[in-house]
């Protein structure tokens, strides 16, 4: 909440810096709309930039123990996530490689995003403490039992229903991801309604007064 409250605070105010600039250089450069429309811009994305470093500094600004934590958790996911890749290697059933890589590949993406971003955290740390080691473990144990020479029916349809969760499992990482990934997806949606309005911006200034003699 507070990231999306920040960004409506710096669109908010990078838009009104630029239309202010705007209409000054307008009326000083003797109402010419290329000056004041790039001066515009420039105002925008100027204030948008230094609101940005602003906000990333603060959000680096945390306790030392809880980037501690942060740094703990993300060192547990990447060891999970080498034992899974180690695993994989293993792997005889074409169907299950696939699968594996494909959680393999969104967790390392969940995790990188965490790294960038040390606050998404929360987002998934659920995921984190319980789902995913309980993925590798489950994959290792699948491919101990899948290397035996015999097999009754009960380890097939074990093996069967590992198959199974561990799909939906990749499903429940993929949605994770997004979820992860929405903050950016509404601070890009935003940038870009942004640059759409400021460059509807010289039909606004082609409303002021013109100049007389002109």
């Amino acid at each position: 909440m507070k990231q999306l409250l920040r960004t409506i605070w710096r669109w908010f105010v990078s838009w009104n810096a630029g239309i202010i600039v705007a209409v000054t250089v307008f009326i000083a450069a003797d109402f010419r709309v290329l000056p004041s429309l790039l001066s515009g811009m420039g105002a925008m994305w100027g204030v948008s930039a230094v609101m940005k470093r602003r906000h990333r500094r603060l959000a680096a600004d945390v306790p030392a123990e809880e980037q501690a934590y942060v740094r703990s958790q993300l060192r547990e996911a990447r060891a999970l996530w080498k034992r899974l890749r180690r695993a994989r290697y293993r792997l005889r059933s074409v169907a299950m490689w696939q699968t594996v890589s494909r959680l393999s590949a969104v967790v390392d993406r969940i995790i990188r995003a965490v790294e960038q971003k040390p606050h998404q955290l929360r987002l998934a740390q659920s995921f984190f403490l319980n789902e995913w080691p309980t993925a590798v473990e489950m994959v290792e144990k699948y491919v101990y039992l899948s290397q035996q020479p015999v097999q009754s029916a009960d380890m097939a349809e074990a093996l069967r229903e590992t198959e199974r969760l561990l799909g939906e499992l990749t499903e429940a990482a993929e949605r994770q991801l997004l979820e992860v990934l929405s903050s950016d997806v509404w601070s890009l949606q935003t940038e870009a309604k942004v640059l759409e309005q400021s460059l509807q911006q010289p039909d606004r200034l082609h409303l002021l007064p013109a100049k007389k003699g002109e």
